[in-house]
């Protein structure tokens, strides 16, 4: 047998093992780019692996609290970083365009955010924020614009046209929408909440009544109606806010074709007495005086005034509620009008409607049921994506203020109107509480 020559064989020879010049190179680290964090998750990667395919419509339906703006977020920096594309964002309002410019600055310096001439700036750090028509990508090698739905209407797609355009609350845009919004990339990636309130559409849609795919129809159910083929689905199974008690209330009332589970961490709010707080609580108030009946209102200012003070224990520590931690949601303006008035004294308290907190949470919520003072069950009072709205903005508790006769008036209603069998279920669920 042959045996090699040690290197110790020959005098003043180095030992070639240990000799950094003669080893081979240590392999170099992956090259880091922004929102790499999207692989973390197998459903978020697939979405990228989805868009960085060339598959030309993505539809991520997700429930309420799953990391939509997130998702959103990172998937821009990602395309604009790693594959230098142009993304356009379209959010659905200027708060949300604002959040998500936010979010997509503290990943990646390429951000641009579109803003009305008339309209005040806002402090966004690491974002260009460009008013009017003076919006542009930065430079040539890819960039994000962030803008509103209405804003990209009356832009101009020569000049922002883009590689993949992002739709943030897509369930919020109608098919029409998103049809304009073509015009700018050939790539649509449609992020939202199946289960929120559907686009306002203020003309007559009778003339597309049984049309799928109308243009007043939430985009992605109206892109997968029209272009079934076309469309890759991924759904996010997971929400990061709502408990497990919540999740299991409105996962089949309003979520039947999106099963999801809870992953919140554990956190509950305490009494001063030390009683912990369930998730859903109800109150039942009779009225006579209709949806803002002075008892309903003070049902819900009173409430607010014992949830001040309770301790909120989650896994960052404890602290006392005060009143930004609270909201009241409501489903008319005049109650959140007779709510706020109630609660002068607690200024900091949000109150406002299901519409407008859309896409907000707090930790605790006092939530006025849609049918509370109706004698008849109509159809803005039945819609089932208000009340998911109302049911999915806390994180630790939610006070039901209900109408001790809604339960008979849900039993009389034509079960054919939209909303009312997820209606009954929701109602019977909450008094079972």
């Amino acid at each position: 047998m042959r045996r090699l020559p040690s290197t110790t064989d020959r005098p003043g020879s180095k030992p070639t093992s240990t000799d950094p010049a003669l080893l081979p190179p240590a392999p170099s680290a992956p090259p880091r780019w922004a929102g790499r964090e999207i692989l973390d998750a197998p459903e978020t990667a697939l979405v990228l692996n989805a868009v960085w395919s060339g598959d030309p419509a993505v539809v991520v339906p997700s429930p309420p609290g799953a990391g939509k703006t997130r998702l959103v977020a990172l998937l821009a920096a990602a395309l604009t970083d790693a594959a230098e594309l142009r993304v356009g964002i379209a959010a659905q309002t200027r708060a949300q365009a604002v959040e998500i410019a936010r979010r997509v600055g503290i990943l990646t310096d390429r951000a641009v955010l579109g803003w009305a001439a008339d309209k005040p700036l806002p402090d966004v750090p690491g974002v260009q924020v460009a008013r009017g028509q003076m919006v542009s990508f930065p430079g040539e090698a890819g960039g994000v614009v962030i803008a509103t739905t209405a804003r990209w209407m009356v832009s101009k797609p020569h000049i922002l046209a883009c590689d993949v355009m992002l739709v943030d609350e897509a369930w919020q845009a109608t098919f029409g929408d998103i049809g304009a919004l073509g015009a700018f990339a050939p790539q649509i990636v449609c992020v939202g909440d199946p289960g929120q309130i559907a686009p306002v559409v203020t003309g007559s849609t009778d003339r597309w009544r049984s049309t799928p795919s109308g243009p007043h129809v939430p985009a992605p159910e109206a892109l997968v109606a029209a272009h079934p083929a076309a469309v890759t689905t991924v759904a996010l199974p997971h929400t990061w806010r709502l408990g497990p008690a919540t999740t299991a209330l409105i996962q089949p009332a309003f979520y039947p074709q999106l099963p999801f589970s809870s992953r919140r961490p554990a956190e509950h709010i305490e009494s001063p007495g030390g009683v912990l707080l369930p998730e859903i609580s109800t109150r039942l108030v009779t009225v006579t005086g209709g949806s803002t009946d002075p008892a309903l209102i003070a049902a819900c200012a009173d409430r607010v005034r014992e949830l001040i003070g309770h301790r909120h224990h989650t896994s960052r520590g404890v602290s006392a509620l005060a009143g930004d931690s609270i909201a009241v949601v409501c489903a008319h303006v005049s109650q959140a009008a007779a709510v706020r008035a109630a609660l002068s004294a607690e200024p900091d308290v949000l109150v406002g409607t299901a519409n407008q907190l859309q896409g907000l949470e707090r930790p605790a919520v006092v939530a006025l049921h849609p049918l509370v003072g109706a004698r008849e069950v109509s159809e803005f009072a039945a819609d089932a994506g208000r009340a998911c709205v109302m049911l999915s903005r806390h994180r630790s508790h939610v006070t039901v203020v209900m109408d001790a006769a809604t339960p008979e008036i849900l039993a009389a209603a034509d079960p054919a109107l939209p909303g009312v069998a997820a209606q009954r279920t929701l109602t019977n669920t909450l008094l079972a509480t």
